[in-house]
């Protein structure tokens, strides 16, 4: 659990023993290096797992204290996932796993409170830290769930247990809604609303989110969740349910639902607050045209992809084109120059329309892409797929498939770096020709496996060479056909998409895709 720590750090004593040694001991810690400060957090929550003392009050209020100061440090770490995670992997993936090691510590060192608290239920001066005990413990539990949201992975039945059990247990001492607050400054909880806060941050991890956007939903998602409360007894035919002793999240209700450990909740007020703020950033939208429009439109566009999680009823069909459940065998090549570079090899017939054949337009759309190639690209797991077979890989697969999409599967830790929005060519193994999509919705089954919805935007596909223009040079200043060769600069990769270029909804428009750095 806490592997974050390097091994050449000195052991230090141990400073959880009272609020006072904490505050001193963090007064010591260097400033500014936040990822610094949480390996020496980790250090102390090991230490104290390994301490053979039995947990006293003053270490109790040591835990909470550390809790409250290291607040901004936990937002300013998930900050810094967010806006690292696109741009740069080896950094997300460090901050990812400090907040993670984090978390972890303050979970063990919760319930370890928590046991004691518990056992001396009666006494005086433990009584009244059950409830924040339990709703920072049940607090730790949704970070821990947003965390991996973050990267579409999903708990496993053990977790759900051990989050329902703290519910439980809290409900079971009648304190699961005495408002409490980590210092007096904070907004007041309850453990039933921290409790129904993870339920609802796990209904958005729907695939379709980046962790930015994951992240301000989850925002709003907190806020607009006080005023909801668990019932024994639903009071709507609609909404959601949740077995407290079971081994999941929330389910939609059937009518056929009953029992003593289940609970319902009615989203009506949270999904009615939802819409008002779709409705409130569209007046905006429209009498605002300045450098705030572009938020407001991602803003909307973010929240209708929430609501259809938190809806209390939901009887439309998402899925905009029926699906055909099958098993197929695929090569798969993501990014622009893998694409082109598999294409290339496979001799594309296809070339752009002459220049001068007319007034014919070329839609033009910039990909993102990394450095132009000096050299082959490398395969991305398949060269026993190569030396096996001249078509497929057989990590991937396609599960199901429809004119607008395909659901692709990846196994054996292929797959494992796919992001929403990427570029994706897939050649089926029943079909023989290539189809181009995009990465629409994205699901982490396993740590080993995991599934793509892709959005298809064309079935014909040609990768060109291209050139950027340079200012013509008099001295250099020769033509060849017509060229004035002066004026050819750096050459770089690119996708024709001839029209009709995608099955859904065809588009006559010429489409050229061009890396990012090119288009200007």
């Amino acid at each position: 659990m806490f592997g974050i720590l390097s091994s050449g750090t000195k052991d230090v004593a141990d400073p959880l023993l009272t609020a006072k040694s904490v505050s001193g001991w963090l007064h010591q810690l260097p400033a500014l290096d936040v990822l610094g400060r949480q390996q020496h957090v980790m250090r102390a929550f090991d230490v104290m797992r390994q301490s053979r003392k039995s947990i006293e009050l003053p270490r109790v209020q040591a835990i909470q204290f550390l809790d409250a100061a290291l607040g901004t440090d936990r937002r300013q770490l998930t900050k810094q996932y967010v806006e690292n995670v696109d741009t740069s992997s080896k950094l997300s993936e460090r901050i990812w796993g400090a907040v993670y090691e984090l978390t972890q510590g303050f979970i063990y060192a919760y319930q370890t409170a928590l046991e004691e608290t518990v056992r001396q239920a009666n006494h005086p001066r433990w009584k009244p830290l059950a409830p924040l005990l339990f709703a920072r413990l049940v607090h730790y539990y949704g970070t821990d769930a947003k965390l991996r949201v973050f990267r579409f992975e999903r708990w496993i039945p053990g977790k759900w247990m051990e989050l329902h059990r703290a519910y439980l247990r809290a409900s079971e001492l009648g304190i699961h809604r005495v408002p409490t607050a980590l210092g007096s400054a904070n907004t007041q909880w309850t453990v039933e609303l921290e409790y129904l806060y993870v339920l609802l941050l796990q209904q958005l991890n729907t695939g379709n989110m980046t962790p930015a956007e994951l992240d301000w939903a989850t925002a709003q998602l907190r806020a607009w969740s006080r005023r909801l409360q668990l019932e024994a007894v639903p009071r709507s035919l609609e909404g959601f349910f949740v077995d407290i002793g079971g081994k999941a999240g929330l389910c939609r209700r059937t009518g056929n639902d009953s029992g003593s450990m289940l609970r319902y909740l009615d989203t009506t007020l949270l999904s009615e607050q939802l819409e008002s703020a779709i409705v409130a950033l569209r007046q905006a939208e429209n009498t605002d045209q300045g450098p705030a429009a572009p938020i407001n439109q991602q803003r909307i566009a973010i929240l209708e992809k929430v609501s259809p999680s938190i809806a209390p009823n939901l009887n439309s069909e998402l899925r905009r084109d029926p699906r055909i459940a099958c098993k197929v065998a695929a090569k798969v090549r993501v990014g622009l120059a893998r694409i082109c570079h598999e294409l290339s090899r496979q001799g594309g017939s296809e070339s752009l329309p002459d220049a001068g054949s007319g007034g014919e337009q070329i839609e033009v759309y910039a990909v993102a892409a990394g450095a132009r190639p000096r050299r082959r690209m490398p395969e991305e797991q398949d060269s026993l797929a190569m030396s096996l077979s001249s078509f497929s890989d057989p990590m991937w697969q396609v599960k199901d498939r429809s004119v607008a999409g395909l659901r692709l599967s990846a196994s054996g830790g292929v797959g494992q770096t796919l992001v929403l929005g990427a570029l994706v060519a897939v050649r089926q193994s029943d079909l023989s020709d290539w189809v181009l999509g995009v990465v629409r919705r994205m699901n982490k089954v396993s740590n080993d496996e995991i599934e793509a919805g892709m959005s298809i935007v064309a079935d014909r596909l040609v990768p060109v060479t291209l050139h950027t223009v340079r200012q013509a040079k008099d001295d250099m200043g020769f033509v060849v056909d017509g060229i004035d060769i002066s004026t050819v600069g750096a050459r770089f990769v690119g996708l024709y998409l001839p029209p009709p270029s995608r099955p859904d909804k065809p588009l006559a428009m010429k489409t050229l895709i061009v890396p990012t750095q090119e288009y200007g």
